[in-house]
C-alpha cells in the first residue's frame, strides 16, 4: 500500500513541470490564429486610413496572417468607435483609435455610444499629426503675430474655416482663440476642401488644418503655412515656428492615431500586439509612409497610451466647455 503510495506521488510530482509550463504559456503564442480586422472609422484614402493599411501590410508580412482594414465612417468617426467597442475582446477585432472620436467626440455628444476608458484596451499610440496655422499665399498675415493683431483690431471681424463644426480643426482654432483672446468668427463647411477653395479665394482668413492635408497646396504655392500646433518644430518644416514660439507658451494640439482594441483584451495579447506594432514602424517602408504624410512616429507602451487618453479628454473637455460647443 505504502509502495503504491508512493508511486502515485512520484508521478504526479513528475508531471508538475510539464503542468506548470502550460499554465505559463500565455495566450499569446497562438495568437493571431485567424484573421485579425482592423476597424477604420473614416473613408478610404484620408491619412488615417492609409495608416491602418500601412500597419495592415507589415503586420500580415510579420505574422502570415491576413489582416483586414474595415472602413466604417460616419458620424464624426464615432460610428465605427462605437462598432468596434461592441466587438470581442480577443484580439481579432481592432480599432484605429484617434484623437477626434476618442478625446473629442464624448464631449460633443451627449451619448456617442462608447466611453473611451471604460470600454476599449489602449495598445500602442502610433503617431502624431501636427496641426498647421494656414493663410493663403497672398495674405497680408506673414506671422502669428499679424493675425492676432488684426483680429484684437476688429473682434469678430475675421473668419476661419474648418472641415466641419466639432472637427479637430475646428477645436484647434477654438484652443488657439482662447489662449489669443481674440474673437474670429467660425464658417463650417463639409470637408476640407471647400474651405480651402474660399481662403484661397480670400473669403478666409486663416484655418488650421492636418499638415498632411497642406502639403499639396503648400507645394503649389496657393497658401502659406504661419505656425505648427506641436511643442516643438516638426522634422518636415524646419522653419516654419510653433505657436508656443510665437508667443503661447505650452499651446499644444498634436492629433494622433493609434490602435485599441474592446475592453478586457488578455494582457499577454495586448503586449504582443505592441511589440509588433514597434516593429512595424521600424520597417523602412513603415517609416517612409509615415514620412511621406508628415505623420511623427510615437511607438508608445499601452499605460503610456491610456494616461494620454486620459490627459487629452481633460484637455479637450475644457477647450470645448469654454467654447460652450456642442453638437446635440
Amino acid at each position: 500500500m505504502q509502495r503504491r503510495t508512493f508511486i502515485r506521488a512520484a508521478a504526479s510530482l513528475a508531471l508538475c513541470p510539464a503542468l506548470t509550463l502550460a499554465l505559463a504559456q500565455p495566450p499569446a503564442d497562438g495568437y493571431p490564429g485567424k484573421p485579425v480586422t482592423i476597424v477604420v472609422p473614416f473613408t478610404p484614402g484620408q491619412s488615417g486610413d492609409v495608416l491602418a493599411r500601412t500597419l495592415s501590410d507589415a503586420l500580415t508580412r510579420q505574422w502570415g496572417k491576413t489582416l483586414v482594414v474595415d472602413n466604417k465612417p460616419g458620424a464624426g468617426g464615432t460610428l465605427g468607435s462605437k462598432t468596434a467597442s461592441l466587438a470581442p475582446a480577443d484580439g481579432y477585432t481592432l480599432l484605429l483609435g484617434s484623437s477626434g472620436p476618442m478625446v473629442v467626440a464624448p464631449h460633443l455628444y451627449k451619448n456617442a455610444g462608447y466611453d473611451p476608458r471604460k470600454d476599449f484596451t489602449p495598445i500602442m499610440n502610433v503617431a502624431g499629426v501636427a496641426q498647421v496655422l494656414v493663410v493663403a499665399a497672398d495674405s497680408k498675415y506673414r506671422t502669428v503675430q499679424d493675425l492676432v493683431a488684426a483680429a484684437k483690431a476688429a473682434p469678430g471681424k475675421l473668419s476661419y474655416g474648418s472641415g466641419g463644426a466639432g472637427s479637430f480643426q475646428h477645436l484647434t482654432m477654438e484652443m488657439f482663440k482662447q489662449r489669443a483672446g481674440i474673437d474670429l468668427q467660425h464658417v463650417p463647411y463639409k470637408g476640407s476642401a471647400p474651405a480651402y477653395t474660399d481662403l484661397i479665394g480670400g473669403q478666409l482668413d486663416a484655418l488650421f488644418d492636418s499638415q498632411p492635408g497642406v502639403v499639396p497646396l503648400l507645394q503649389s504655392g496657393k497658401v502659406r503655412i504661419l505656425a505648427v500646433s506641436t511643442p516643438q518644430r516638426v522634422p518636415s518644416l524646419p522653419q516654419v515656428p510653433t505657436v508656443a514660439e510665437s508667443g503661447y507658451a505650452g499651446f499644444d494640439a498634436l492629433g494622433w492615431l493609434g490602435i485599441v482594441a474592446p475592453k478586457g483584451l488578455d494582457p499577454a495579447i495586448r503586449d504582443r500586439l505592441n511589440a509588433d506594432l514597434k516593429k512595424a514602424l521600424a520597417a523602412d517602408a513603415t517609416k517612409a509612409q509615415l514620412a511621406s504624410m508628415g505623420m511623427l512616429p510615437i511607438a508608445s507602451s499601452p499605460d503610456e497610451f491610456a494616461r494620454t487618453i486620459d490627459d487629452e479628454l481633460v484637455k479637450w473637455g475644457a477647450v470645448i466647455k469654454a467654447g460652450q460647443i456642442s453638437l446635440d
